[in-house]
């Protein structure tokens, strides 16, 4: 009796995980989306908005965006919109939403979906799904940021909308629509581009954005058909591309020899793109040793994508094969791309190779200025050389391009280190190497700076400028007043 208990409960499990089976292949259909309920803007990110305040010059910037917001004409709402995007700045949701809700303004209405897309914040899926319902009364840049935001915060119901624009008669959705698709998509929905791919009457590009869609959404349900075309030698060679990519994003491990036979193609995109596909596979020996081949491969392109892979896949032994690369190649895109793989991978072979290239008197600024950049960004070698370069060149006026390009970077990150270097800075005669002493300033706030900075600022001769950045930075108006 146990047994055939148990081969009952052993036959119902099955037929369960059939049935399952069979609905996760069951193709979605278009139809109207049902409208998410309205919703208010989430809390705001206290951290991100501790590192937006942060950015502010002086205590009445966040009072001034308040009332830009509340009663600003569109063009300056839409300004501080752009600004409040570029800085993610979250204090403002509330009035922004507030706007958007009377705004009869298009322009207004597609940059604060821009700006709720950038803070995941769902609050305005009730007007974009109703948008997608209907779009064809509205200006195609509104149309498309809707797309984006849905995109953004994964709303699922506006997937019914979404594949009826797919289907629709009006191609100027098409990739937009499949584009959305591949970020709040499943497998129902990963069916129903396997079989729109099917169709006679889709153009070359529209095969495309499929193709890069299926891989993005890791449909393996459609990778023999993807092999199929990419190993097609009449297929549109974009489509092959695509394709190639696609069998990476799956990341199914058959893909691999597939992968390693295409790299011996004529075509270099097709060979770029293998490379791409191959960045999927870290650990897999013959898609890695493939990855290095790409680095020596006749086409820049190929190289360039493959100099970029060994950084995202941490390929350490390229070290070698990346310093000759940023040695002797005859484009600069290359050398630049090398330049920042070998920092980016952080072996001891490639940083002594950049530091000895920032002490090298017949390296040119332009490559150091090159290797400053990623040195710092990357923060594991090369501050103390740094440094000593930006002192050498703000002795030497003919090396101005090297000093505003190394206090530039310096301004990006807050490190005590860069206390001297910072007064240095504000100590030159130049008054863009002061203003780049002020941007160092802004970001570290070096008590140690404010005395020098009070005396520019009294200074009758100093450039007005600067003069007026010290003022806010250091709120002198405001002392002023209180006395």
């Amino acid at each position: 009796m146990k047994k055939l208990i148990f081969l009952l409960s052993l036959f119902l499990a099955f037929s369960v995980s059939v049935i399952y089976a069979e609905e996760e292949l069951i193709s979605s259909k278009g139809g109207i989306s049902e409208i998410p309920a309205a919703k208010r803007p989430k809390p705001i990110d206290k951290e991100k908005a501790a590192k937006a305040a942060e950015k502010d010059e002086s205590e009445k910037d966040y009072e001034n965006k308040s009332n830009t917001i509340k009663y600003g004409v569109p063009s300056e709402i839409s300004t501080l919109v752009d600004e409040l995007i570029k800085n993610d700045d979250p204090r403002f949701t509330e009035e922004i939403y507030d706007v958007f809700q009377v705004t009869r303004n298009t322009t207004i209405k597609q940059k604060v979906l821009n700006y709720f897309k950038q803070l995941e914040d769902p609050c305005l899926e009730d007007f974009a799904v109703e948008t997608l319902n209907d779009p064809y009364e509205e200006k195609n840049d509104l149309v498309k940021a809707c797309f984006q935001y849905i995109s953004a915060v994964k709303t699922k119901e506006a997937i019914p909308a979404v594949l009826s624009l797919i289907e629709s008669e009006n191609d100027s959705y098409f990739n937009d629509a499949i584009a959305a698709i591949g970020e709040i998509g499943g497998p129902g929905e990963a069916m129903f581009l396997v079989e729109y791919l099917e169709r006679e009457d889709l153009s070359d590009a529209q095969r495309q954005t499929l193709m890069r869609t299926c891989g993005k959404m890791h449909a393996i349900q459609t990778w023999e058909k993807v092999v199929e075309v990419a190993e097609d030698e009449d297929e549109n060679l974009y489509v092959r591309m695509y394709a190639a990519e696609a069998l990476g994003l799956m990341e199914k491990n058959e893909s691999v020899p597939i992968l390693v036979e295409l790299f011996s193609e004529t075509d270099p995109n097709l060979r770029q793109y293998v490379i791409k596909g191959l960045s999927h596979f870290p650990g897999v020996v013959e898609a890695e040793e493939t990855i290095l081949q790409g680095i020596r491969d006749e086409h820049w392109r190929v190289r360039q994508e493959a100099i970029k892979t060994v950084k995202e896949m941490k390929l350490s032994d390229a070290t070698p094969y990346l310093i000759y690369r940023a040695k002797s190649d005859s484009e600069k895109v290359i050398k630049e791309e090398a330049i920042t793989s070998i920092a980016a991978l952080n072996t001891s072979e490639g940083n002594e190779y950049l530091i000895a290239q920032l002490g090298d008197k017949k390296v040119g600024d332009a490559t150091k200025k090159k290797i400053v950049e990623v040195l710092l960004k990357e923060g594991n070698a090369g501050e103390k050389e740094i440094l000593e370069l930006a002192e050498e060149c703000l002795n030497d006026d003919k090396r101005k391009d090297l000093r505003y390009a190394i206090g530039k970077e310096l301004a990006k990150y807050e490190k005590s280190a860069y206390d001297d270097i910072c007064v240095k800075y504000l100590s030159s005669k130049d008054s863009t190497t002061q203003s780049l002493g002020l941007d160092i300033y802004k970001t570290n706030r070096f008590s140690s700076a404010v005395p020098l900075m009070r005396a520019i600022y009294e200074d009758k001769k100093a450039n007005s400028g600067v003069k007026n950045r010290i003022k806010k930075l250091l709120s002198i108006e405001d002392e002023e007043a209180a006395k």
